[in-house]
């Protein structure tokens, strides 16, 4: 699998390139560590605007550097490349060009209680990057307990199948979470159809159930001859809301959630429930996009 670390020598971005020596890759992963020099507006000297290019070049090799040494066994066979411009541009540039298949940035968090909330290089890249997106935030805790979402989607699968090509560690414990949107009685129905309308409404929030039911079962035949143990839980509400409750609530190193891409050209971008998890999620997120056959390795 080819992985792209984009690194800025933040903490966050730190933190990113220490949980990805936990990460389970396959053994012969090449990994491209990617640092943007963003050049500020030129001085009017030429010679001015020549040092202050050639230091801030320096700087970015530098961090590149500190990545490989963080990076630990995984450093030693990393390509480094500095490139100058704008840092989401050239992330997702250099993810295209260079064939990535998982992109790996800290959540770039604004300190404080909005620490964990995910800067908008992070989201950016998140949205548009053409293949699986890893976000970094919280501190590196190993690889013990993941949440899956799933809901039988597309691009729920497609999540579930690139975590599924990794090679997970047989205690790796992992919950399935499946939401059943809460389904209401529109306020203004007129009272005599409101039986009508609860008897539909049940129906179909239990049509609804059985789906996502079948959708965890499939899952968890692909999981369970390979990790420790998989639980399957089906909350009822909103589903971003309720994808980072279980996350919270069952101690996750990691949420693994589709992109729910739109088609065509844009079928790179986020959808609402996957931007919510992203944001609000206390642990690092996997966004699953594109397509997943070259997990296994290239």
């Amino acid at each position: 699998m080819r992985v792209l670390l984009a690194t800025d020598g933040s903490t966050d971005a730190l933190t990113a390139t220490r949980w990805l020596r936990h990460f389970p890759l396959p053994g012969d992963s090449p990994v491209l560590v990617l640092t943007v020099a963003v050049v500020v507006e030129p001085p009017v000297r030429a010679e001015t605007l020549k040092h202050l290019r050639d230091a801030i070049l320096a700087d970015a090799r530098r961090i590149g550097d500190e990545a490989e040494r963080l990076l630990g066994s995984r450093g030693p066979g990393a390509e480094l490349r500095v490139s100058e411009g704008e840092p989401r541009a050239e992330i997702i540039r250099a993810a295209e060009e260079w064939g990535a298949e998982l992109v790996v940035v800290g959540a770039r968090g604004l300190g404080g209680v909005r620490g964990l909330l995910v800067g908008s290089v992070s989201l950016d890249v998140a949205r548009h990057a053409p293949c699986p997106v890893l976000v970094v935030k919280g501190q590196p805790q190993g690889f013990r307990r993941v949440v899956v979402a799933v809901d039988g989607s597309p691009d729920s699968l497609e999540a579930l199948r690139f975590f599924t090509l990794l090679p997970l560690p047989g205690k790796l414990r992992v919950r399935l979470v499946g939401v059943v949107n809460r389904l209401r009685i529109p306020p203004l129905a007129p009272r005599a159809a409101q039986a009508h309308l609860r008897a539909v409404v049940a129906q179909l929030a239990r049509e609804r159930r059985a789906e996502v039911e079948t959708a965890l079962q499939h899952a968890a035949a692909e999981l369970r001859d390979r990790v420790g143990a998989v639980e399957l839980a089906i909350p009822v509400g909103r589903p971003g809301e309720q994808i980072v409750r279980e996350a919270t609530e069952f101690g996750a190193d990691l949420v693994v959630v589709g992109a729910r891409g739109l088609g065509g050209v844009k079928r790179f971008l986020l959808g609402s429930v996957s931007e919510e998890v992203l944001r609000a999620a206390r642990c690092p997120v996997l966004i699953g996009k594109g397509s997943s056959s070259g997990a296994g390795g290239r």
